[in-house]
């Protein structure tokens, strides 16, 4: 076998594009429930937080997962949740925290993203959304454990 073979006789023509249908196939294969929006983002609710699934780049080659923890949390803590976010993003690969301001509240983001501009099989598009689901869930739950008395503002 030489250096650049792959296993099984895969080739780059195995990968598929990105594409709202596949992602949606993919939440459909969970039965995950979730909405598609005009321009194609995919939103949906996974543990009690606000997720985004969305195409990003000049061929939307971009898988770009965003969620979102609104806990209602005073802007007297952004400094502290800047902080937090911080430790999380330290010591975690996935998702990126950031924090801003909405509506009179400190409310963190999390962010996740891949590039396929040369395309991903089935098993990479499940593989990355679980990923981003289950890394996002954990971020923002722990972001819980720091305001437990706001988990009634949501």
């Amino acid at each position: 076998m030489g250096y650049f073979t792959r296993p099984n006789g895969d080739s780059l023509s195995d990968l598929a594009p990105l594409t709202t249908g596949r992602v949606t196939a993919c939440l459909d294969a969970h039965n995950w429930h979730y909405d598609v929006a005009e321009e194609g983002d995919i939103g949906g609710w996974w543990d009690g937080y606000w997720f985004i699934f969305s195409f990003r780049g000049q061929n939307k080659e971009i898988f770009f997962a965003h969620a979102l923890w609104n806990r209602g949390v005073p802007m007297d803590e952004f400094n502290q949740i800047v902080l937090y976010a911080n430790e999380w993003n330290a010591e975690h690969l996935w998702p990126m925290l950031s924090v801003r301001e909405r509506e009179g509240s400190a409310v963190v983001l999390a962010d996740f993203s891949v590039d396929y501009s040369y395309g991903l099989t089935d098993e990479q598009l499940d593989l990355h959304i679980r990923c981003a689901i289950d890394t996002m869930v954990s971020a923002l739950s722990w972001m819980d454990t720091k305001y437990p008395q706001y988990l009634d503002n949501e």
